[in-house]
This record gives structure tokens, sequence and C-alpha cells, in this order.
């Protein structure tokens, strides 16, 4: 039971990140899809330790939501670099004609040891091998992502602030108008006299 739990939990969390900070932002929803959509193309690029300034710099440069993006350039992180980048380097290595299925160097990539500088010097170094593959591989699942993405987030943003709008009309249908004061009386709501 605790694993479900923790599922739940994690499940809440997302959620409240999603519709609190992604589909509420006072922004329009094409700026809003095309942030979050540059989020997940950079993601997908192996950019690793340039993807946080890639994203704001790429948003800004196509005048997106700057700060959307952010959060899901943290998909990628050393647990998931192999299940998105290997299927990239599969891709890659097809569209190439180089050997399929050689993982050897993307293993090598993976195994972080040092600090920061030290890791992403370690990624750029081991990728060097199979940086045709891995970045033609890469540009193309990006791509598709990123177009799914814009798409899939605008409707998502028009159809929950469409529910949002309805929900406050009802909503401010069933208040009831607040009594005036009497005269000479004071609220919480009716500023004191001036001077």
């Amino acid at each position: 039971m605790p694993v479900i739990k923790t599922f739940k939990f994690i499940f809440s969390r997302v959620e409240q990140f999603f519709v609190y900070r992604v589909l509420s932002l006072k922004d329009t929803p094409h700026r809003i899809a095309l942030g979050v959509a540059i989020g997940i193309f950079i993601t997908w690029t192996p950019t690793i330790g340039l993807q946080m300034l890639l994203t704001v710099a790429l948003a800004t440069l196509l005048r997106a939501n700057k700060l959307v993006g952010v959060p899901f350039v943290w998909i990628s992180n050393p647990l998931t670099i192999f299940p998105i980048y290997g299927p990239s380097l599969l891709l890659g290595q097809w569209v190439t004609g180089k050997d399929i299925g050689n993982f050897s160097v993307l293993r090598k990539a993976t195994s972080f040891e040092g600090g920061i500088f030290g890791r992403i010097t370690a990624w750029f170094g081991a990728t060097a091998e199979i940086f045709t593959e891995l970045w033609i591989g890469s540009l193309i699942v990006a791509l598709l992502l990123g177009i799914l993405t814009y798409f899939a987030m605008y409707r998502m943003i028009v159809v929950y602030r469409r529910k949002f709008h309805d929900w406050q009309i009802r909503h401010a249908a069933h208040k009831k108008p607040l009594p005036k004061p009497a005269a000479g009386e004071e609220t919480e709501t009716t500023p004191p006299p001036g001077p």
C-alpha cells in the first residue's frame, strides 16, 4: 500500500502543478502552449546541462512564455537519460544506416561521476562518438513531440479556461449579494471615513 500512496501523492502534485502553474497562467494560450512545447523539444535534444538556458533563449526568440517550459526540461535527468535518448539513438542509427542497437557509448555517457561540470564534460565527451546519430534521432523525436505538445497544450488551455469561466458564471449566479450597510455603519468592506 505505501507504493500506491506514493503514486497518488506524486500524481496529485503533478496535477496541482499542471493546473495551477500551467493552465492558470495569465498569458495567451499560444504563448503558454509554445513555451511548454519548447521545453519538451529541448528535453529531447542531447544538451544536458544547457537545457534550461536553451529553453529560455528559444522561448525569448519565439516570443513564447519563458518560464513555463523550464520545469519540463527536468524530465531529462540522470535517471531518465537512457529511456529518453536510447530510442532517439536507435532512430538516428536507423536513419543514418549505422549499426543499430549499439548502446555502449550511451551507457558510458550515463555513468556519471564527479561534480556537475565533470558530468557535463563526460556526457559531451562520450556522446561525441555517436554525435550524428544521436542528434538526428533526437531532433526527429523532439520535433514530433514538440508539435504534438503544442497542439495538445493549446487545446487543454482553451478547454480549461472555458470550463473555469462557465464555473465562475454558475458560481456567481448562486451567490447572494451582500446587504448594504446602514447609514453610518462601518463594515470590513467599507473603508473608514477620511480625515
